[in-house]
């Protein structure tokens, strides 16, 4: 069974990767669009690639595949 932690503000979704690690999407403001990035290899949607316009989508395929493990803390 894992713990559960409360996510960091302005945190709005996170995927688990093959891995283990968590691929984050941050909240937008008016001003700045939704980011995601990957917690294990630091990958984000703001790269470039497939899906990178929709952070969510972006987020799912990347989780998908990517099999870097977390960082340490």
């Amino acid at each position: 069974m894992t713990m559960q932690t409360a996510w960091p503000e302005n945190v709005i979704a996170r995927y688990l990767t093959v891995g283990g690690a968590t691929v984050t999407i941050w909240d937008a403001d008016q001003w700045t669009p939704a980011a995601a990035t990957c917690g294990g290899c630091s990958a984000s949607n703001e790269d470039g690639g497939v899906n990178s316009s929709d952070p969510r989508r972006w987020a799912q395929s990347h989780a998908e595949t990517c099999r870097a493990i977390p960082k340490p803390a």
